[in-house]
């Protein structure tokens, strides 16, 4: 249990007041692992940046019935507004940038077809991945306290992400001698931006000049080669830190800038 106490994403909610019977597998947590009461509190959330307090009214083996109160705001998301595009790495590492990119707070994660990607997502293949990215930031989001969840779209070309480039500050990560350092960069806290990073072999020469001819940014996060999935957790915690220099900007979930997304077609569960 995290300090935000028990916390469970279901996809809909009734109305204040309504009862619930809880999903099994939720149910099945709440009874054999959790084994929580009857009068016991939980909190539900749907991903719309509310938070829902419950109560535990009848158990049943694992049929659970909960009572519904009234939502409330969840917890203020980190500025600025992020957009992840990050390319494709093998399953446990592109899993775990996930994972922690919902924790730290970023809005939407972008799998991205680079060249030198040493995976790939077959078509017939993409719905079942999509529903486990999905799941994964549900779980980061029930740990952290965390009400939204990030919108995580399908496998995209680089040529889709240059469209949308103008709609961000876009900051393309990269090693070359001519990145200025990431901390260097002034950020503002309501200006989104769309931080690109590269695959295990890194971006082609080619990659790196087309995103800069779109209008990204070329930065560094040190003189040591970082990992994949090392370079986009520290360039969205440094991203976050440079926007609030001057002192904790957040924005409550509920009116947070709402930036193009770098695709229109992706889902958001």
């Amino acid at each position: 249990m995290s300090r935000h106490g028990h916390r469970f994403y279901v996809a809909e909610l009734p109305p204040p007041g309504a009862a619930l019977a809880l999903p099994r597998e939720t149910a099945r947590q709440v009874a054999r692992v959790l084994r929580l009461r009857p009068g016991d509190a939980v909190t539900l959330f749907t991903g719309d940046g509310f938070d829902v307090p419950a109560t535990i009214e009848s158990m049943q083996g694992e049929s659970i019935t909960v009572r519904l109160g009234q939502p409330v705001p969840g917890r203020p998301l980190p500025c600025p507004p992020i957009a992840l595009a990050q390319s494709l790495l093998k399953h446990d590492h592109f899993e775990l940038v996930i994972q922690k990119a919902t924790e730290l707070g970023v809005q939407w994660i972008v799998p991205l077809l680079a060249q030198r990607c040493v995976v790939a997502v077959k078509p017939e293949a993409v719905s079942g991945r999509l529903d486990r990215w999905r799941r994964i930031a549900i779980e980061a989001a029930e740990q952290c306290g965390r009400a939204s969840l990030p919108a995580i779209e399908p496998p995209r070309r680089l040529d889709e992400i240059e469209a949308t480039i103008g709609s961000y500050r876009a900051i393309l990560l990269w090693e070359g001698a001519e990145a200025q350092p990431l901390a260097a960069l002034e950020l503002e806290p309501e200006t989104p931006v769309l931080l690109l990073v590269g695959p295990e072999g890194g971006w082609t020469p080619g990659e790196v000049e087309r995103l800069r001819a779109a209008g990204a940014e070329l930065a560094s996060l040190g003189p040591l080669v970082l990992r994949s999935e090392t370079a986009a957790l520290a360039a969205i915690a440094q991203a976050q830190a440079l926007a609030t220099r001057h002192g904790p900007v957040a924005v409550p979930p509920a009116e947070e800038p709402r930036p193009a997304r770098p695709v229109s077609s992706g889902e958001r569960r």
